[in-house]
């Protein structure tokens, strides 16, 4: 057996996330707090989609809407938590695994996002990949300034043990040879 060298998910470390379900979940470091033009431009360019409600203020003016919008998914820039950034078992890989959307307003140009994140639930998990899991689901709510509710999502994570994902054989690193331009 190879010796371990990342840290297991223990009893412990379960006991002490779990203590964490329902509380309010630190997220300092979003990436856009603001739904300005140029946060709304870039983060549309960066989809790759050129929707002109998006990208496009005289048209989106002339719109039932009558103003600039953001994508739905543009709250992922608000939140790291759902987004998958997780907390609690240090050291133990974390996956993002999926979210589940329920949008109530648009986000308009100028709008601020107030994310509330709270660890929902835990959920341990028997996996073939890597041995025992556990399944993080938090529940994100994104308010504008004046309370108003935008949106909100469940989002998941599973936490697995990398040095057990390797005994099992199932987590190799592939060696990949750089391309070479001319």
């Amino acid at each position: 057996m190879a010796s371990r060298l990342f840290p297991r998910i223990t009893e412990e470390g379960f006991e002490e996330l779990r203590l964490r379900i329902g509380q309010p979940v630190e997220d300092e470091h979003s990436f856009v707090r603001v739904a300005s033009e140029d946060s709304i431009r870039n983060y549309a360019l960066g989809i790759g989609d050129g929707n002109p409600l998006w990208l496009d203020p005289e048209c989106a003016q002339k719109t039932r809407w009558g103003s600039l919008l953001a994508p739905p998914t543009f709250l992922y820039a608000t939140s790291r938590i759902v987004s998958g950034y997780v907390g609690g078992l240090p050291g133990v890989h974390a996956m993002f695994a999926g979210s589940h959307w329920r949008w109530l307003q648009h986000v308009r140009d100028g709008c601020r996002i107030n994310p509330l994140s709270l660890l929902k639930d835990l959920a341990v998990k028997e996996t073939r990949f890597a041995g025992p899991a556990v399944q993080q689901t938090y529940e994100v709510s994104f308010e504008d300034d004046e309370g108003q509710l935008l949106a909100t999502a469940d989002s998941w994570c599973f936490r697995t043990e990398r040095d057990t994902a390797r005994e099992l054989r199932k987590y190799e690193a592939q060696r990949i040879e750089p391309h070479v331009y001319t």
